[in-house]
């Protein structure tokens, strides 16, 4: 028994619609999820600091004390004494800090989520278009 042209394409925009639309949402919500866990970050200026045969970041949380971690990043690597570079730490555990934006968590699986979500939109759009031809 052949298969008509039509209901191949409306078969394959069936799958591509649970597709989509399952596995982007789940996708995007882990992205989002990632991101809360996260927490909250604090922008702040820092400064790379050497302390003795080591090489620190050092800065000023919102109370005002100073705090100080390795400076083993990637972004840090560069850097000498006296140069300034961004941090974020969290209120909670000021003592723990990173150089790279924490806006940036997630935000792969978020975009993916997204571009699957569309596909199975456009698919299930399709699908709909396809039953009254």
């Amino acid at each position: 028994m052949p298969v008509n042209a039509l209901d191949f394409i409306g078969i394959i925009s069936e799958i591509l619609t649970l597709v989509g639309l399952i596995i982007g949402t789940t996708l995007y919500i882990v992205g989002l999820s990632v991101r809360g866990i996260s927490g909250r970050w604090t922008r702040t200026s820092a400064v790379i600091a050497a302390s003795g045969a080591a090489t620190v970041i050092r800065w000023f949380d919102d109370l005002g004390d100073v705090h100080e971690c390795p400076a083993d990043t990637h972004e840090t690597h560069h850097l000498v004494p006296g140069d300034d570079v961004r941090v974020w730490f969290r209120n909670r555990h000021p003592e723990r800090c990173r150089t790279h934006d924490p806006d940036l968590d997630g935000k792969g699986l978020r975009l993916i989520g997204l571009v699957l979500l569309g596909i199975g939109v456009v698919a299930g759009v399709a699908g709909i278009v396809l039953m009254f031809l």
